[in-house]
């Protein structure tokens, strides 16, 4: 099992307004206003990082809202007591860094 706060660390230092939270006793990494492409085109919302098992999924991605025409069967979930959208994407390892797990999902809506 990786550190959390060398993990976020790595996440901070790419977004610099990260957040480290906790949710059921676990930590998750919050991403605010976080830019990125979504099908070649810039969009800038919250993402949620949750490293580890969740909803059926090994780790999960949660987006603020859907993004049209991305990704596939996306689903409303509670998260830190708001509402997060997340498509269905798994397998990324809860192995990888924060880093990098935040890249492989992000591949969802790519």
């Amino acid at each position: 099992m990786s550190d959390p706060s060398q993990e976020f660390a790595g996440l901070q230092a790419m977004h610099g307004s990260a957040v480290l939270l906790k949710e059921g006793g676990q930590h998750v990494a919050l991403l605010p206003a976080f830019a990125f492409l979504a099908g070649g085109e810039p969009q800038r919302m919250d993402l949620l990082l949750v490293p580890f098992f969740h909803s059926g999924y090994v780790t999960r991605l949660f987006f603020a809202q859907q993004i049209a025409g991305r990704g596939a069967n996306w689903n409303q979930h509670r998260v830190i007591e708001r509402p997060w959208w997340a498509p269905s994407w798994n397998d990324v390892p809860a192995t990888l860094k924060w880093t990098q797990m935040l890249s492989a999902h992000l591949r969802a809506v790519a």
